[in-house]
């Protein structure tokens, strides 16, 4: 991580709670991909659903065997570099990534036996929110994820499989849909949801993927969504599509390659009832 990153300046990152313009080329996390991660939306310099991006830390910290995390102390330095960035920035709308790391150890796979966990916050400013009231495109991966059930739904650093295949996605999609043996798993950026026999159905991901805020959130509160395996026959079956992240919210699919989607009429309010719970 270095300071004169032309996205990232040093004062847009902190280490520890702290300030920092590097971090030491030792670290697991960059060495082995031994880190996990979580994108967080800021908007009116506050923290967007807080509960479910720790309900997700503290799960990737017992999946991947690191210590218990601290939340109180994460959540403190995290609202105090919030707090700083909309001063430093001048705006009070960004995006940070909180990293944690099993931090450094001697060479070898074998994590140390009393790891120095290291905590990094970054800041990026929000682009200009688009406008998805006409629906986004979507195009098909020919790269899978990464099968690992021990894995599976853990947002881990090791995102090789993704970074090759959003290098598929064209410029006009908003993301690239990946699949495993026939089926739909996710987005590179995103998880999907298809409306079927009435209902909402997305990805099972007890193979691979990412299991995204927003689509916890979806299935924790609302009861027409369930987990289910979707086919190619699914996806060009479908009445109607949606995917979600944690920075644009729930927002409508019009089309996935050649099969196009009706916009699904109550995607606004579903879209408002999620932002509305956010804090």
């Amino acid at each position: 991580m270095n300071s004169k990153d032309a996205n990232i300046s040093s004062g847009q990152i902190w280490l520890n709670g702290q300030p920092c313009q590097e971090i030491t080329i030792t670290d697991r996390g960059l060495l082995y991909g031994d880190a996990f991660f979580t994108t967080i939306k800021v908007t009116d310099g506050r923290v967007e659903h807080w509960a479910l991006h720790a309900e997700r830390l503290m799960l990737s910290a017992e999946r991947l065997g690191f210590r218990p995390l601290d939340l109180t102390l994460i959540e403190a330095e995290l609202q105090a570099f919030v707090k700083e960035q909309s001063q430093v920035s001048q705006s009070v709308d960004g995006v940070v990534r909180l990293t944690i790391s099993r931090g450094s150890g001697m060479r070898g796979y074998k994590a140390p036996d009393s790891p120095e966990v290291r905590r990094v916050l970054s800041w990026s400013p929000i682009k200009n929110s688009a406008s998805f009231d006409s629906g986004v495109g979507l195009s098909i991966c020919s790269t899978p994820p990464i099968i690992h059930p021990a894995l599976a739904g853990v947002k881990h650093c090791n995102r090789l499989a993704e970074v090759l295949a959003a290098e598929e996605v064209p410029q006009e999609c908003f993301d690239g849909i990946m699949r495993l043996n026939n089926k739909v798993i996710c987005g590179t950026k995103s998880n999907i949801y298809f409306y079927l026999n009435e209902q909402w159905q997305t990805p099972k991901l007890d193979q691979a993927g990412v299991n995204g805020t927003v689509r916890r959130w979806l299935l924790n509160n609302q009861s027409n969504f369930v987990e289910a395996e979707i086919t190619h026959k699914d996806v060009a079956s479908a009445r109607y599509c949606l995917v979600s992240n944690a920075i644009v919210g729930i927002i409508p699919v019009s089309v996935i390659g050649s099969t196009d989607y009706k916009l699904y009429p109550d995607w606004q309010k579903l879209a408002l009832s999620y932002r509305q719970s956010a804090f």
